[in-house]
């Protein structure tokens, strides 16, 4: 019979993820943006490196690019089948893959942008999205390394990480209702601030969903002006907090006090009278103007502003409060006294900074003077020995709560003042507090970006072109994960069915709502073994359980991506 040969590769979710990214033409969109490869590129083209690379992410759950030869140099019969062509590890060498990130990291050509715009356009098509509603939200990333350009994207800033220290980039995110869908990426320095990012963020998901008219929502530094004006200008709508900066402070409390419209009582979706609602509102309308540079004409519209409290906010607001002004007094009164007053008010506002009660709690400095007899000169104590008294100071303080302070705080508790230009017809005061409860979902995006599945830190690039090419195929790697919830999430719900198996200490648990993690963890400890005679060689792969073929029926992935490859003869 002759020598006898057997090897295998452990493949998973490999098929499966492979055969969603060549589905959403990921490939086929780089390698049209980018153009055939030149030079001493050879083998496959940017596109097919690019989708095995966003496969090998999201399987191996790192971006690092040393591994990624040899993690392929174990797999090369699988992707081998997968890509219809022969893979090489040569292809995922580190040189050929710095190579593909800079280049879609380019910042003069941007190419970044064209493949995300073909790229949301072939997801809209190919599942059929609503596009009424969009969200952007922005975060930032700190690196522990110093920059290759001190004129490039590192850069000390505000720090939604609470790292100060370190040095960060910033990274814009913007998803597609009600599915979370990213449908843009960006990347800029870490010193930029928020608002002006919303207007180019906002241009490229309209050039994507083909229409201006969609609804943006965003936090407060969406609510800027300028953005506002420039979404009214060109036909967009938006929903976003007012910050309680400037006139909103005044005209949040002259509302509450006296509310030009009866509140209407604001409930979930399918919420039943007999609960208890999500808290009150009402609405008034108010003239927005705003001079563009570009023209002497002003930008003039009428605003509805949703005065709006959250019952909940509300208790959370209060109760902290309660505490606060308490743990502050009695650290207060831990003070020693201090020999100078302008050494015991610099220790105080630290202390009522720290409680966040300075508003809260009113201050008296008080002063302590004691005396005592001493004598002058060496000696024994006597009625003719001459004497001075010596006088000591110190300091001391007491606290008194403002009360006034304190119950204007508790009216205006869970209050906050939404501004919106959708009109009532499309946008209710109820549904628009209902719209941006679901603010998460880019956070949620951003989860999977910084600490879950795709964690960019520890980021182990430096050049910024190599980082924005790795944040775009994360941004791929994001929508696969996406796309892999939804679909399966709506055939469930099609049918009214859950999914058990997905818990491994619970394996009765049942869900309608899977996550992208557990249904591609599902598909763990499936290998393909190659056999091979001096005649013949041929494959099989381990037989996919019940579970795994459900969840192939769920997302509309035949079972043949799980196919060995075809029996080869060795005519020699």
């Amino acid at each position: 019979m002759g020598r006898f040969k057997t090897t295998s590769e452990r493949i998973d979710n490999l098929p499966l993820l492979i055969h969603w990214l060549k589905q959403m033409q990921v490939d086929r969109i780089i390698d049209r943006v980018l153009g055939p490869a030149h030079g001493n590129w050879e083998g496959l083209s940017y596109g097919e490196v690019a989708l095995v690379f966003v496969a090998y992410v999201v399987m191996r759950c790192t971006h690092f690019l040393s591994p990624m030869q040899g993690w392929a140099r174990t797999h090369l019969v699988s992707l081998s089948q997968a890509l219809g062509k022969e893979v090489r590890e040569q292809d995922f060498t580190d040189d050929r893959l710095g190579l593909l990130l800079g280049r879609l990291g380019e910042e003069a050509t941007r190419p970044g942008e064209a493949i995300e715009e073909d790229l949301g356009r072939q997801v809209l098509r190919a599942y059929n999205l609503p596009t009424d509603t969009a969200r952007i939200d922005m975060t930032t990333v700190s690196v522990h390394h110093q920059p290759t350009d001190e004129n490039g994207m590192m850069h000390f800033g505000h720090s939604k990480d609470h790292r100060p220290d370190l040095r960060q980039f910033k990274a814009v995110l913007g998803t597609l209702d009600p599915v979370g869908m990213p449908l843009m990426t960006a990347t800029v320095p870490g010193d930029q601030a928020d608002d002006p990012l919303y207007v180019p963020a906002w241009e490229r998901l309209a050039a994507t969903l083909g229409r201006a008219d969609f609804l943006t929502v965003g936090d407060c530094k969406l609510a800027s002006l300028a953005t506002r004006a420039h979404l009214e200008r060109h036909g967009g709508f938006y929903l976003a907090p007012l910050p309680l900066t400037g006139h909103t402070p005044a005209q949040l409390q002259r509302w509450v006090s006296h509310p030009p419209a009866t509140p209407q009582a604001i409930r979930l979706p399918g919420q039943p009278p007999s609960e208890a609602p999500l808290g009150q509102g009402f609405e008034v309308e108010e003239e927005c103007r705003w001079h563009p540079p570009d023209t002497p004409i002003p930008v003039v519209w009428s605003e509805r502003r949703l005065i709006v409290q959250s019952e909940a906010h509300a208790q959370r607001q209060r109760g902290g409060l309660q505490q606060r002004p308490s743990q502050a007094e009695t650290a207060l009164g831990a003070l020693k006294p201090a020999p100078e007053q302008a050494d015991l008010e610099s220790r105080t506002q630290a202390l009522l900074n720290r409680y966040g009660v300075t508003d809260y709690l009113e201050l008296r400095y008080l002063e302590q003077v004691a005396s005592q007899t001493r004598y002058l000169g060496p000696g024994r104590p006597g009625p003719h020995r001459a004497q001075h008294t010596v006088e000591t100071h110190t300091w001391t303080v007491k606290s008194k709560r403002r009360r006034a302070a304190l119950n204007h705080f508790n009216r205006l508790a869970g209050w906050r003042v939404y501004a919106t230009n959708a009109p009532k017809t499309r946008l209710s005061l109820t549904g628009a507090v209902n719209c941006y409860r679901q603010q998460w979902q880019p956070e949620h995006g951003f989860h999977r970006l910084k600490g879950g599945l795709l964690a960019i830190t520890p980021l182990f690039l430096k050049d910024d072109q190599r980082i924005r090419g790795l944040l775009l195929l994360l941004g791929i790697a994001l929508r696969v994960l996406t796309l892999t919830e939804f679909v399966a999430r709506r055939s469930l719900a099609a049918t009214g069915e859950t999914l058990k198996g997905l818990y491994a200490g619970n394996p009765q648990r049942a869900t309608d709502q899977p996550t992208a993690e557990r249904l591609l963890k599902a598909f763990d400890e499936l290998t393909l073994y190659r056999h091979q005679t001096a005649t013949e060689i041929w494959c099989e792969v381990t037989e996919l359980n019940p579970l795994q073929r459900r969840i192939l029926q769920l997302l509309k992935v035949p079972e043949a991506v799980y196919a060995p490859p075809a029996v080869l003869i060795d005519s020699g």
